[in-house]
């Protein structure tokens, strides 16, 4: 009478353990499918309005750029380099300027002169006593007596102032040549240096300046693009 009680008891309590196991097995099954349920939930209910809001058209034409993309900021430009200058300039000649004029100056030049010769005798004492030495000597042989005497005297007077005239005749003549210098003031032309035209060469273009003095050198000073002179 005991043993089959006993193998009752304990079918029933395997039966009571196999009911309490399988309904363990369910409500652990059906917890995690409300679990899932519940976390899904949300993520409906929130992309729903949004689905509905858009219509046909307007989904169409929007385009819907995705979060994970940067928005493009535009750059602001960069500054330009700042250009650079030579130093110095390159000449490529240089070109005297003349001004033409007129100015006073004295000329001289050199001319031949005749002029008498000094005179040593200027009374013509000489001829006078050699002409009326002469002028006897005839006057003496012309005539006798008295009349010899007076052509001796008239001789010697004709003589005296023959030779006095033939004198004075060879003193005239005689003269001498010689130079003299002769100076006058005449305008004449005259051509001077004013300036100097200087072509040159900076950065890359050319250009003419006018300078005082001539430049020394093959280069003039410059500074941000201009010449320094």
């Amino acid at each position: 009478m005991k043993q089959p009680l006993l193998i009752a008891g304990l079918l029933g309590g395997g039966i009571a353990l196999g009911a309490v196991g399988v309904a363990g097995i369910q409500a652990l099954k059906s917890s995690k499918a409300e679990t899932a349920a519940v976390a899904s939930a949300p993520l409906a209910q929130a992309s729903a309005p949004a689905v509905q809001a858009l219509a046909p058209s307007a989904a169409s034409t929007v385009a819907v750029q995705p979060a994970s993309q940067p928005v493009a900021v535009a750059a602001a430009p960069a500054a330009p380099p700042k250009p650079v200058h030579a130093t110095h300039a390159r000449i490529l000649s240089v070109t005297p300027i003349r001004e033409a004029g007129t100015e006073p100056k004295q000329v001289c030049h050199q001319e031949q002169v005749v002029h008498q010769a000094p005179v040593q005798d200027e009374n013509r004492i000489a001829g006078s006593v050699i002409g009326g030495v002469v002028g006897g000597l005839l006057g003496n042989q012309v005539g006798g007596g008295n009349g010899k005497k007076a052509a001796t005297v008239i001789g010697a007077l004709a003589g005296g102032y023959a030779g006095n005239r033939v004198q004075e005749g060879m003193q005239q003549r005689d003269q001498v040549t010689g130079t003299r210098t002769v100076c006058n003031t005449e305008d004449v032309k005259t051509e001077k240096i004013v300036g100097y035209n200087v072509r040159y060469s900076l950065d890359g273009k050319t250009g003419t300046v006018r300078m005082d003095q001539k430049p020394k050198g093959k280069t003039l000073p410059a500074k941000d693009g201009k010449l320094l002179v």
